[in-house]
């Protein structure tokens, strides 16, 4: 487990400021929304116990392969819930869901949602009507649009990421005292 996780979006943006009025006018560049993270390991002592982070950080090849990171400590919902997608062809930044069993709030506005893996922060509360049925209303838009009955993981959401920078790898100090970071990107 990470001992610390920074989070950042970028929501690109173009701004245009109007040369006499001074006004301002914005126009998002929805298409290009991205999470980035910059992971610190806990120190880790001993040679022995560094060697599957140092094949993990060495297997990604770079910038070339994806992992899952954890987008919260603990679970967000308890219960045996199978949280899916309600209905093909969703698009934009709301998404029709189905399983989530006796109707009442059940995520709260902030948490996340993931999907066809893309991490997904939800803008306003999860309430499931009384079919088990709920919206999840979100941010950045969905840009992948998923299959009917697809599984939505709500439990221990995640990003799927890879390495931002091609050069990765550890640091070591005296005592075989080992320090890994490293800065990550969505790439789902």
């Amino acid at each position: 487990m990470p001992k610390k996780i920074d989070w950042q979006i970028d929501q690109p943006a173009q701004v245009n400021r109007g040369e006499f009025t001074s006004k301002r006018r914005v126009t998002l560049l929805s298409a290009a929304p991205r999470l980035y993270a910059s992971v610190t390991l806990p120190k880790i002592v001993g040679e022995g116990r560094v060697l599957d982070w140092r094949a993990f950080v060495v297997d990604l090849d770079g910038v070339a392969n994806k992992f899952p990171l954890s987008a919260c400590e603990r679970d967000q919902i308890g219960g045996d819930l199978k949280i899916t997608v309600d209905g093909a062809g969703q698009q934009g930044h709301e998404l029709h869901t189905k399983g989530w069993g006796s109707a009442g709030l059940k995520l709260r506005r902030g948490q996340f949602a993931t999907v066809g893996e893309q991490l997904l922060i939800l803008m306003s509360d999860v309430v499931a009507d009384a079919n088990g049925k709920a919206t999840l209303r979100f941010k950045p838009y969905l840009r992948v649009i998923p299959l009917d009955n697809e599984p939505v993981a709500v439990r221990r959401p995640y990003a799927v990421v890879s390495m931002s920078d091609p050069k990765n790898g550890w640091a070591v100090d005296i005592g075989q005292q080992y320090d890994i970071t490293f800065a990550c990107e969505e790439a789902f």
